[in-house]
């Protein structure tokens, strides 16, 4: 797989090293910011379909969200439940998507690492899922 800047910015988030992650954010050109995203969006929504099914329930979720709070916001200022639900429930298609402001892109990146990081995927793993999330991004028509 051909390593483009924003998928070696999402292998350095997932990977835990936050600081090369932002260096490349950072020096991504206006193509490779919504590449990114689309990159994250994609790894989110396979993620959410690999760990719940619909007959999971809301209960499901609510835990989840519950442990990723208590995981990666202990000061509870950064994860709104209420958002991260609605996040995972568009995912599942139970919900219309949410815009893609500040906070909902923060929340769905942490849900993303949190989903990523229980999986615990090899390194191979992980480049498959990857490129599997690349894949999938890449055919999906342009909208206008």
């Amino acid at each position: 797989m051909t390593t483009t800047e924003p998928l070696a910015a999402l292998t350095y988030l997932m990977a835990g090293q936050v600081s090369a992650h932002d260096r490349r954010v950072q020096r991504f050109t206006e193509a490779e910011r919504q590449h990114y995203l689309d990159l994250l969006s994609g790894l989110f929504v396979l993620c959410v379909d690999r760990r719940f099914r619909r007959a999971d329930g809301h209960g499901a979720v609510i835990r989840f969200v519950a442990s990723v709070r208590e995981r990666f916001d202990p000061d509870r200022t950064l994860i709104d439940p209420t958002v991260a639900e609605n996040l995972l429930f568009a995912a599942l298609g139970g919900h219309d998507t949410l815009p893609a402001t500040a906070e909902n892109v923060t929340v769905q990146t942490l849900l993303t690492v949190a989903l990523v990081s229980d999986e615990q995927p090899s390194p191979a793993g992980y480049d498959a899922l990857l490129c599997q999330v690349d894949t999938m991004i890449a055919t999906v028509p342009p909208t206008d």
